[in-house]
This record gives C-alpha cells, sequence and structure tokens, in this order.
C-alpha cells in the first residue's frame, strides 16, 4: 500500500467553523496532555478577540487532520506564525515529533511566500517543527521554567536554594513583626472566578501596566477575554483564581489553569504599594504547596521568559526557539554574504 502524500489547506479568519476548532481540541487532547495554553476555547476566543487577519493551516494525511497552525501574513512574501501576547506557546498543534512539510505548506499560502517565522516553539510541544527548522534558521528565545509536583513540597522547599528559602522566610517575619492579618483565598466556582477575575483586572491597572496601557480591566478587551476563557473553564473544574489578602486588602492574585497534567499560571499581579512585603513572591510559594497538597497536577509551568529570580523555583529550565523556514535553498547559501555586506555597508558610512 503506497504511502499518502501530506496535504495542507488554508483557511482565512471569516470562514474557519466550530468543526475545525473541536478538531484542533482533539489533537490538543491526542499530542499535548489537554494543555489549556493550546486548548480550543482559549485559542478561538483569543483570536476572536484579537485578531482578524489570521489564517488556519491544516495538514492532511487522507482524511485525518496531522497537524494545524494559525498564521498571518505580515508583508510581502513573509508569512510568521500569529503572535498574540496572550499566547506563550506557538499556536501549532500536533504530534510533536512529527516534522510537517513546511515547503509543501509555503506553495499553498495566498501569493509569493519567501519566508515563513516561527515563535514560542516549545521542544516539549512542537519538537517536529524545531527539527524543521535545523537546517534552516533557529534560535534560542528564552528560557522557560516548571515544577515537578510529584514529590512532598517539603521535600521540593528543602532543594530550593538557600537564599530564596531564607528571602521567604524573611518576608513572613516581616508581616509577623508589624502583626499583619494574612489570608489566602481559592476560587473555583464560576461566579467567583469571575468576580475574582474582575479584582485582579483593578489591582493589575492601579499598577505599571495600568500606566502603560497594556494592564486587563474588566471593561478593555483583555480583561473580557480572561473572564470570560477562565469563567467558562471553572463550569469544568479546570481554572482557578488565587489570592492573597493582607489586612484585607488585596495584595497578590494568579489566575490559573490546569488539567492533571499540566497546571498553568496565566497571569499574576501584586499590590505595588506592598511591595516590601514581596506579595507576589509569597502567593507564588502558597500557589506550589497548594497544587501539591491537593494534587492538582503532575507539574507547574509558567511559561513565562523566565529571569534568575524566577529560575530559583523551578526543577526544570527548558528554552523555546524562534526560528524561519525559507522556500528557496539558494537564500540560505547567499544569507552569510548578504550579511557580510550589510556589515560592510555600515562601516563604509
Amino acid at each position: 500500500m503506497s504511502q499518502q502524500t501530506p496535504r495542507w489547506e488554508i483557511t482565512a479568519a471569516a470562514h474557519i467553523q466550530s468543526t475545525d476548532f473541536e478538531q484542533w481540541q482533539r489533537l490538543v487532547d491526542q499530542h499535548h496532555s489537554g494543555n489549556m495554553m493550546l486548548s480550543a476555547l482559549f485559542v478561538s476566543d483569543l483570536l476572536r478577540s484579537f485578531s482578524q487577519d489570521h489564517y488556519l493551516a491544516s495538514c492532511y494525511v487522507g482524511n485525518d487532520v496531522v497537524t494545524m497552525m494559525v498564521l498571518r501574513r505580515r508583508r510581502f512574501g513573509i508569512w510568521e506564525l500569529a503572535q498574540l501576547a496572550q499566547a506563550e506557546s506557538a499556536l501549532i498543534v500536533g504530534a510533536q515529533q512529527s516534522s510537517p512539510d513546511l515547503n509543501a505548506l509555503i506553495r499553498v499560502l495566498p501569493g509569493l511566500v519567501l519566508r515563513l517565522d516561527f515563535f514560542c516553539l516549545d521542544p516539549l510541544d512542537h519538537q517536529g517543527i524545531i527539527d524543521a527548522l535545523q537546517q534552516h534558521s533557529i534560535r534560542n528565545m528564552h528560557q522557560n521554567i516548571r515544577i515537578d509536583c510529584k514529590q512532598a513540597f517539603e521535600t521540593y522547599w528543602q532543594t530550593r536554594s538557600k537564599n530564596l528559602r531564607k528571602n521567604i522566610q524573611r518576608y513572613r517575619n516581616r508581616l509577623d513583626a508589624e502583626n499583619m492579618v494574612l489570608r489566602f483565598e481559592v476560587h473555583t466556582e464560576s461566579s467567583a472566578v469571575n468576580s475574582a477575575v474582575d479584582r485582579y483586572s483593578f489591582l493589575e491597572s492601579d499598577g505599571w501596566k495600568g500606566k502603560s496601557g497594556t494592564s486587563l480591566h474588566p471593561d478593555n478587551a483583555q480583561g473580557k477575554f480572561y473572564r470570560n476563557f477562565l469563567t467558562e473553564l471553572a463550569k469544568t473544574t479546570n481554572s482557578l483564581v488565587i489570592e492573597f489578602y493582607i489586612n484585607d486588602q488585596l495584595a497578590a492574585s494568579r489566575l490559573c489553569s490546569y488539567t492533571s497534567n499540566i497546571f498553568i499560571i496565566l497571569k499574576t499581579c501584586y499590590d505595588e504599594t506592598l511591595k516590601s512585603f514581596a506579595p507576589g513572591r509569597l502567593l507564588l510559594a502558597e500557589v506550589i504547596e497548594y497544587v501539591i497538597a491537593n494534587n492538582i497536577a503532575a507539574t507547574i509551568d509558567f511559561y513565562t521568559h523566565a529571569t534568575e529570580e524566577q529560575i530559583e523555583w523551578a526543577t526544570d529550565i527548558r528554552p523555546f526557539y524562534e526560528g524561519s523556514y525559507y522556500r528557496f535553498s539558494s537564500y540560505l547559501k547567499a544569507k552569510p554574504f548578504l550579511k557580510h555586506l550589510k556589515i560592510r555597508s555600515k562601516k563604509i558610512k
């Protein structure tokens, strides 16, 4: 029996159907441990809220869809994976180890396509794409961290750096010394999650993100997106908001989604007037203990550009990649020469 040739189909945003997202979710369930960051609910709401110029690319083998990704045209000759600030993982689903025929994809995209760019490629979810880019262009984008939750919290905590443990204890002692009353609240019911996301939005709006115009607010697109997504997810007990109060004042909050495999901290903020108490770090310690103690998920994944301070919390670090696929191999051979000419022209100027 001859092997079937994969084929790509491209669907513009206006023509994407609910059945397309049902197929997307099947691939998530089969290959991505039900990861809520890649779920059809998250991606469809994301695209509906923040994008109108995207395309859905679906790779078929026979009648079966094996890979799907969300693309957009950046400019003449260049297409890219759709980049949305809320999506910290590449909008690609399918078998992790499968390397799709990207040259065939380029040939069916509208217009002349010379290059296809990718971002936020996670080796846990997108190794096949990473492999396909090895002969073209690929580079480390940033480091991401996660925490193994299949151990007792005390075991986890004792393997953290002495500096981290000492600092967390120092912040707790500072609160005790000032007779502060502390309270942690976990919200999982839809109505409670709805209200908690709005409180998160007001808290973030009062900080530096509010001043820069990038914060959530109950009335803006970001606030509505996270409220709708997490409230809907709460109906299946797959979301929660955890809050930290100091003297009945909301000091920090984290918006989270999860399955039994992976717990994801989607958003985090803290009251900047309480910065000296490090409420964000104290809440993180509480979140980790809560997830481990209640056997919520096997891992906590941060999906973040990890700083040295954040890496102290991690039991595992992995790189995320970005790269480009070129239609013509001749450009790859000429690329070093073109780069050399560019450098020389700058020197001459």
